[in-house]
């Protein structure tokens, strides 16, 4: 789930500096030059601390400090009784910091699946009760049964072995088929532990009750319990600093539009570093592995010869690739939401659009930098490790030279019309951060201010200023003026190669001593020269950038000049799109990992690939004909639910917990279960759980340390108060605001967080309670009231074990290793590149045809392609994401056998992405 890196953006992407007044350049410089940032402004500027940060951690300590304050009041504690710590852990699971459409839809769920679990946790307790009847004489007086309970009402009964077995066999059947719903859909994962934690709770009770008056009053305290830390979550995610899901959309924009125009710099700095004929040349690092056959490799690690500027150009891109996916993700819970703003849902949609065909021509400009290393290679103007030129056959020192003097005065030429270009470009992004709101407009400046003289004299003439109503045109000019220099670089090609436009004839010397061979491969390297300076430079990647934040520049002024962005409206999505969100949060289609606790959780991205990957045809079945062959094909959809993946999860997570809860359903060993509380190692194995072998292990060692951690900041919240209630609280919430800094900037270590913040609530509020309610009426329940200094390494152990028991039936019988989930991910990735392909090539024949259509016509070829493409390209870049998760997490996987080519795989994903 990264939603909550939302406030984080506004102050770190939104305010870059601005190119296009000299003077304020000046003025910066003087500033930084005279007064270097002290020590306290260097620690919060790398901490990444800022106000809208601050505010979120306040956020979500609140939810959690509210719940224990609350149970100070005497009638709060006689409400819940033994039960008032759950208030304030389910306030802490609900994830109160997540913007408004997310928790809406995730409380939403959450509370239907506790509804859900209270039903099944009756009907189990019915059964349970009926077991007991049926199986137990009945004495005249009775049944007999102790005075305590888990709850007031609900007293317990004595142990019987067919009620146990009984919630046993519900306990295993709920945890299945929950956990296999967790896995085929992400968007359910807060859900699902909600209702793992009622049904463990609920289950290892329910053999202990004789009659179901005794089932229902635990169960309508369990759920008061669960709903009473909703609502206390709902009020805080309402109405403390709320966050709506636009506004984080519109910061993830800002920073989106911030990582384009530090995209458009880096390029401008690689391209401007070409015009030296030494960065041809940089020295080449041989791949020292060893490949299966024994064989060392002839190819070379492709990143491992470009130069920096080539990297930093790379490295912005693929932050730039980062911030779509997490647009594309949080722009569905925008278009949703009941919001009074400015732009409708098909405005932002617009602006969507109008962003990914800005960062398409500049991710191609990364291709570039490959090509040149290629070229570079194979003209053999690399350096080896000693220093020493990589030798060609048939390719003289001379003749070396003279191709990098070649490259070097076209990129020269190139320089001037590209500079002015990309300022202009920069403006543009400027121009639309301005009119849309997204920034302030700074006060205009004096000119006298600044010293030094202005690089461009047209800017004082016709030049607008970023921000102006006619500034489009100004842009449209610039896009139309570098379009017609164009010939100057044309000419510069043509003159090194003796070739005349105005005749149209070629005046290269006939009477060369070139062999027709070296001719003919001369012409092919003048002619791939060509295509690359007119396809990367002029023809198609920068003024198709300039084109498209031209779009962007028309669109801002054209919402400003009807009014939308200076007036606000309510805005409520329409009937279809509320279908639409119902129908999608319970798809697999596309299921996001931003529904998860952690990206570790999921199998990455679920994404439909459609029919032609996942389906075969079936060599033992006609189609269906008749009703009851098509009720066959629903019967067989049983045995393949229980054969899938998602199956064996819930299968494997349903042991774990049994592995626990049979200590419950024995008769030796109940009373143990209750007053060790090992209910929550129990509880810890539904969290704990995940799909990779490689996720475990990060997580098993992740968790038992945070586990640790929260024990340790009990006891400081505990004895630094001095077990005085009062002090207690306020050293909760700050120590709870502290842990959610790492919720917030790490989101890799979001359940480990939590768990931690979960432990820590779970010990220091028990410990409250007991203070509260008395030592009698706490360990009425059948667990004894320890002091903190005992129940802290007890609550460790406890979680621990747990924690090792998810560890190991993560591996057993058969690990589902992170290893095995890349090469299959990796595998729809491709299919889907050369689905994306197919749409490109088909594309393009069909502009060369002149039959796209029109492109506002829903039906026309040339939309459906488009819709097409950017479907296609969204899921490749989801699936990207969750390919260097899943290759991150095989560096934690236990090695049997030879080792894992993770170096291959990165190798094809790098290549993927290109």
């Amino acid at each position: 789930m990264d939603t909550h890196r939302g406030p984080e953006m506004s102050s770190s992407s939104a305010k870059e500096p601005q190119d296009e007044c000299p003077s304020n350049e000046a003025s910066s410089d003087d500033l930084s030059s005279a007064e270097k940032p002290s020590m306290r402004s260097r620690i919060w500027h790398k901490s990444g601390l800022n106000v809208a940060l601050l505010k979120m951690m306040f956020k979500g300590a609140l939810a959690p400090t509210i719940s224990i304050a609350l149970y100070q009041s005497t009638g709060f504690a006689d409400t819940y009784s033994t039960l008032g710590y759950l208030v304030a852990i389910m306030s802490v699971l609900s994830f109160v910091i997540m913007p408004r459409a997310k928790f809406v839809q995730t409380m939403f769920f959450n509370i239907i699946g506790i509804l859900i679990g209270c039903c099944v946790a009756l009907l189990s307790i019915y059964c349970s009760v009926q077991a007991r009847a049926h199986t137990t004489p009945q004495p005249s007086s009775g049944p007999k049964s102790s005075s305590g309970g888990p709850s007031p009402g609900a007293t317990v009964a004595p142990y019987n072995s067919s009620a146990s077995a009984v919630c046993a066999v519900w306990l295993f059947f709920n945890i299945y088929i929950a956990n296999a719903m967790r896995a085929s859909r992400p968007q359910l994962q807060f859900p699902v532990i909600m209702y793992s934690i009622f049904t463990n709770v609920a289950s290892t009770y329910a053999p202990q009750f004789a009659t179901m008056a005794q089932g229902i009053a635990f169960a309508r305290r369990l759920l008061e319990a669960f709903l009473t830390g909703f609502a206390i979550a709902i009020g805080v995610s309402f109405f403390i600093f709320p966050l709506t899901s636009r506004s984080v959309v519109f910061q993830t924009v800002t920073g989106y539009i911030g990582a384009l125009r530090r995209a458009l710099a880096a390029q401008s700095t690689y391209l401007a570093s070409l015009e030296n004929k030494d960065a041809f040349g940089s020295s080449r690092t041989t791949d020292k592995t060893i490949d299966v056959a024994g064989n060392r490799p002839t190819s070379y690690t492709p990143t491992a010869n470009q130069s920096p500027e080539a990297k930093q150009l790379k490295a912005v891109v693929a932050q730039l690739g980062g911030l779509h996916g997490k647009l594309t993700s949080d722009l569905s819970f925008a278009k949703r939401e009941v919001a009074y703003g400015n732009l409708d849902a098909c405005d932002i949609s617009k602006l969507m659009k109008l962003l990914r065909l800005i960062m398409l021509p500049i991710i191609g400009m990364t291709s570039v930098a490959d090509i040149f290393d290629r070229v570079a290679d194979r003209r053999g103007w690399r350096k080896d490790e000693a220093g020493k030129g990589q030798e060609r056959l048939g390719t003289s020192a001379e003749t070396k030279d003279e191709e990098k003097q070649q490259w070097t005065q076209i990129m020269q030429s190139l320089h001037q019309p590209f500079e002015v270009l990309t300022e202009a470009m920069d403006q543009g992004l400027q121009h639309v951060l301005y009119t849309l709101h997204l920034e302030k407009r700074p006060r205009k400046q004096h000119a006298e201010t600044s010293d030094r003289p202005s690089p461009d004299l047209e800017s004082k003439g016709c030049a607008r200023e970023p921000g102006d109503a006619d500034f489009a045109k100004f842009l449209q000019a610039k896009i139309d003026r570098f379009y017609e220099q164009r010939k100057v670089t044309l000419n510069t090609w043509c003159s090194q190669n003796g070739i005349s436009l105005e005749g149209n004839t070629n005046q290269a010397d006939s009477s060369s001593n070139q062999t027709p061979d070296e001719t003919k491969s001369a012409h092919q390297r003048q002619q791939r020269r060509l295509y690359l300076i007119l396809y990367a430079q002029m023809e198609f990647l920068l003024w198709s950038t300039g084109r498209a934040v031209l779009d962007l520049v028309t669109f801002a002024d054209s919402k400003a000049g009807a009014g939308f962005i200076e007036r606000r409206r309510v805005i409520v999505p329409g009937v279809k799109r509320m279908r639409k969100w119902l129908a999608a949060s319970l798809s697999a289609e596309n299921a996001s990992v931003d529904h998860a606790p952690d990206t570790s959780e999921s199998r990455g991205m679920n994404i439909e690939i459609g029919d032609a990957y996942q389906k075969s045809k079936d060599p033992e079945h006609l189609p269906p004909t008749n009703a009851w062959q098509r009720f066959g094909n629903l019967v067989r959809l049983i045995p393949r639910f229980l054969g899938s993946q998602e199956s064996a999860f819930g299968f494997r997570v349903a042991c774990a917990t049994l592995s626990i809860g049979i200590v419950a359903f024995l008769r030796d060993t109940q009373a143990f279960f209750v007053q060790q509380r090992l209910v929550w190692a129990m509880i810890m194995v539904a969290i704990g759980m995940t799909v990779t072998a490689g996720a475990g292990v990060f997580g098993f060692v992740g968790r038992i340390a945070g586990t640790t951690i929260a024990m340790c900041t009990s006891y400081l919240i505990w004895y630094i108060a001095n077990g005085e209630t009062a002090g207690i609280i306020v050293l909760l919430f700050v120590f709870t605001f502290l842990e959610f800094y790492f919720v917030l900037k790490y989101p890799r270590f979001i359940v480990i967080a939590l768990i931690s913040m979960v432990t820590q609530v779970m010990i220091v509020g028990y410990e409250l309670q007991v203070d509260k309610v008395g030592v009698q009426v706490a360990e009425s329940s059948g667990q004894p009231a320890y002091p903190l200094y005992q129940l802290a390494p007890y609550r460790l152990a406890c979680v621990a074990g747990g924690m090792l028991v998810a560890f190991i039936w993560t591996f057993f019988p058969y690990p589902l290793t992170a290893r095995s989930q890349l090469r299959k991910d990796l595998g729809l990735s491709l299919h889907i590149l050369a689905n994306f392909y197919v749409c490109v090539h088909t594309t393009v024949g069909a502009r060369l045809n002149n039959s796209e259509g029109d492109p506002d016509d829903k039906t026309s070829l040339g939309r459906r392609l488009n819709k097409a493409r950017a479907r296609l390209f969204t899921k490749e870049m989801a699936l990207l994401e969750g390919l260097r998760q899943h290759s991150a997490f095989t560096a934690w996987e236990p090695a049997f056998g030879g080792k894992f080519p993770r170096q291959k795989y990165d190798t094809i994903i790098q290549e993927v992405q290109k």
